[in-house]
């Protein structure tokens, strides 16, 4: 696969739904069981932010 085959739109939405929507579904559950209450919440969103 070319790099130009690669960096396409339909790549760049793939990569960004794939990559956003776990992120989305942790801070919903962090908002929702009161995790921001210490600092686990954040530090999960950190490691989210890091490694995705």
């Amino acid at each position: 696969m070319r790099r130009d085959e690669f960096l396409t739109v339909r790549w760049n939405n793939r990569l960004s739904l794939g990559l956003g929507i776990p992120t989305l579904i942790y801070v919903g559950i962090a908002f929702a069981t009161s995790a921001w209450s210490g600092m686990g919440g954040l530090i999960g969103l950190f490691v989210f932010g890091a490694f995705l």
